[in-house]
């Protein structure tokens, strides 16, 4: 409905009668056609997938390279741009859950990477955190008997030391290729294997559910699919072409699971989403394609009662672009990503800050599987007030703290970063009145911590 799209893309814009409508936004027809159940449009429909528009950073580094790794690392070193990123996300969180790690490890593995090798996002300074296989037939076959007869040793020179980590390495193999195996074998008679298409993203998701089926307690899986890095030819005049093929392939592995997991009882405990090192360029190349760009979109799915599905932030300012011609982004990465820590692996706002250096604001597309017994509403019933609203910089934050508790007041930019933060303290019941100061001009969002809520 844009006009500047058709004059940013003369080569390769879609008109509307080659898309699918879904309430007011415009469908690539890849993510429906050929597939059981409307693929993700009808996810969309039933509330199951969040579209989220305008995922970024500041600074966006256009190295796929160097971008890939400030993604799954979580860091951005803006400072020093050839510091080397060494650690992933997910693997710092389960490197602070596990403190005895390797020496001691989860009865299965903690996470898989559906590829030939261990991703970034898994590693931590404690080593791998999780594993990485394409066949269980093969892992099992690389894993089984490895556990040394030799006992540990004490672990007091350097020597034992070692011993010890390769005996804790190849105990850790053997351990997990069982595992692997036995849940695969089992799982993959309960599976609705005729769900899935013939695509190698969509085998990988019938291996997934293979597992989870089967029993096996992993937390979180990877998987990769390339080559979205469409400089060329990325539509072809009959408005298909390879970014349509890739859509299409992300489409029907995405809804496909979800169904076999829906059939198999499982979707309540599934919550996925997509990443991307960048989006693309707003205005087409010269050759059918487009060059790399700075603000991406994600998918961010699961079961209806625990993921707010629809279309989150604001449509792309294609009149308002950065000094590279690119669509600026609206959201930090590290927004979706704290909560996925907090709503599904059960991370605290500590925790978050250990993981990524400061704190982030979520968004609330995610809602908690289960709430404890003994979380309670710290606030009372008028919540939080801001007077005068808007100001000029200068305020008070009023609320009633109806039970003692340790206060965190931290104010966010609309990005979801941390602009300052006003108070940290334990705090006894009662109607407070809190002045703040901000230099800066825009629009802010204060957030109110009390015990875990």
């Amino acid at each position: 409905d844009d006009d500047e799209y058709y004059k940013l893309r003369p080569n390769i814009g879609i008109p509307k009668e080659e898309t699918i409508k879904v309430n007011d936004l415009y469908f690539n027809k890849a993510l429906v056609k050929d597939q059981k159940n409307d693929g993700l449009k009808r996810m969309f429909e039933d509330g199951r997938l969040a579209i989220v528009e305008g995922i970024g950073y500041d600074q966006p580094n256009l190295s796929h390279f160097r971008s890939e790794d400030i993604w799954l690392s979580g860091i951005n070193p803006k400072s020093n741009h050839k510091e080397k990123l060494l650690e992933g996300w997910l693997g710092r969180y389960f490197a602070l859950k596990l403190p005895n790690y390797p020496m001691q490890i989860p009865e299965h593995p903690i996470s898989i990477s559906i590829d030939g090798q261990i991703s970034l996002i898994f590693k931590s300074g404690k080593g791998d955190m999780g594993v990485a296989l394409t066949n269980p037939d093969e892992f099992y076959k690389l894993g089984v008997g490895l556990t040394p007869k030799e006992s540990l040793k004490q672990g007091i020179n350097n020597y034992e030391k070692e011993f010890n980590f390769i005996h804790t390495i190849a105990r850790q193999s053997d351990i997990y290729s069982q595992a692997v195996k036995t849940a695969y074998d089992l799982g993959i008679q309960k599976i609705n294997g005729n769900l899935y298409s013939d695509t190698e993203l969509s085998q990988k998701f019938k291996l997934i559910s293979a597992l989870i089926a089967g029993g096996l307690k992993t937390k979180v899986y990877f998987v990769k699919l390339s080559n979205f890095d469409t400089h060329a030819q990325q539509m072809n005049t009959a408005y298909t072409g390879q970014h349509y093929l890739l859509l299409n392939a992300v489409s029907k592995a995405i809804s496909e699971f979800m169904q076999d997991a829906l059939e198999n009882g499982f979707s309540e405990r599934i919550t996925g989403m997509t990443i991307s090192e960048f989006g693309r360029r707003a205005y087409d190349n010269g050759s059918r394609g487009t060059d790399h760009g700075a603000a991406s979109l994600q998918f961010v799915w699961g079961n209806d009662k625990f993921v707010n599905g629809g279309y989150w932030n604001n449509r792309p300012n294609l009149v308002d672009l950065d000094a590279n011609g690119n669509i600026k982004y609206q959201t930090d990465y590290r927004v979706i990503y704290t909560e996925i820590l907090e709503k599904r692996l059960g991370a605290t706002p500590e925790d978050v800050v250990k993981v990524f250096g400061e704190p982030f604001l979520p968004l609330n597309i995610l809602e908690k599987r289960v709430s404890s017994v003994t979380e309670r509403n710290f606030l009372g019933k008028n919540g939080i007030i801001i007077t005068p609203n808007p100001n000029s910089g200068n305020g008070n934050i009023q609320f009633e703290l109806k039970y003692s508790a340790f206060v965190d007041i931290s104010i966010f930019n609309l990005t979801g970063r941390i602009q300052q933060t006003i108070q940290r303290s334990y705090l006894t019941e009662g109607i407070y009145k809190i002045p703040f100061n901000i230099e800066e001009n825009g629009t802010f969002v204060v957030a109110i911590t009390a015990g875990n809520c």
